[in-house]
């Protein structure tokens, strides 16, 4: 064997060692104990969001970090004059990701986009955005809590809270026929189909929840962070 080949193989060989090892921590092993919830505005008509729903695809789909973060879909419906009608769209979508446009003070809305925590908003399909923000909200200590058993939420909270409850379907792929992704099959993630205002809460309460709910959020009204949250087993098994 030359002296050269061995000197061409220990690089090679070196190279390998150093990318494996500059490689990130899966992100299971990164994030703090603060359940994280991701929102995706998206929309079936637009070319630029499939990246971003295989994103948070993936994050659904991780059994990792199934119930540490809660990943939620919402189909807005202003694509829908554009040649194709997102059948899980609504205005009601819309409209909170408007909400989050006001509380953020930012420009306007977009797709894809995605807000972490209520507080953090960026383009959706950027992953290392993704997971920074991810990462960062996991790690601050929560001043409220909520879990869910039995359709029945439980509540820990110092000051005042909007209760809110979402029904989720996990997964849909539909045959995109018209429009921006025309020819395409998509498949959905974690698609929010229902919100309900349950109300204000306050304290150390319980409260009854819509048959078929998924998540629950504790959420500031007026800034919208997302304060808390939880899911059901059904909800984390994508």
């Amino acid at each position: 064997m030359s002296r050269l080949f061995v000197i061409a193989a220990a690089v090679i060989a070196g190279a390998f060692v150093f990318n494996i090892a500059s490689q990130p921590a899966p992100l299971a092993s990164r994030i703090g104990t603060s359940p994280v919830v991701v929102e995706l505005f998206t929309s079936q008509g637009c070319s630029s969001c499939p990246p971003a729903d295989e994103l948070l695809g993936r994050i659904a789909r991780d059994a990792s970090l199934r119930g540490r973060v809660i990943p939620l879909a919402f189909h807005v419906d202003y694509w829908n004059n554009l040649g194709w009608r997102d059948p899980f769209s609504s205005a009601e979508w819309s409209q909170r990701q408007r909400d989050y446009v006001r509380a953020l003070g930012i420009s306007g809305a977009y797709t894809p986009q995605a807000v972490v925590g209520g507080r953090r908003e960026f383009v959706g399909s950027n992953e290392s955005q993704m997971f920074s923000a991810i990462e960062e909200a996991s790690k601050k200590k929560a001043p409220a809590s909520v879990s869910i058993a039995n359709n029945v939420a439980h509540i820990d909270a110092p000051r005042e809270l909007e209760l809110i409850a979402l029904a989720v379907e996990n997964a849909q792929t539909t045959n995109v026929a018209r429009g921006e992704n025309g020819g395409r099959t998509l498949t959905n993630y974690a698609i929010v189909r229902k919100l309900t205002r349950v109300g204000t809460v306050k304290g150390k309460i319980e409260k009854a929840l819509p048959a078929g709910t998924d998540v629950v959020l504790l959420q500031d009204a007026k800034t919208m962070e997302i304060v808390s949250a939880a899911a059901t087993a059904g909800q984390t098994r994508q």
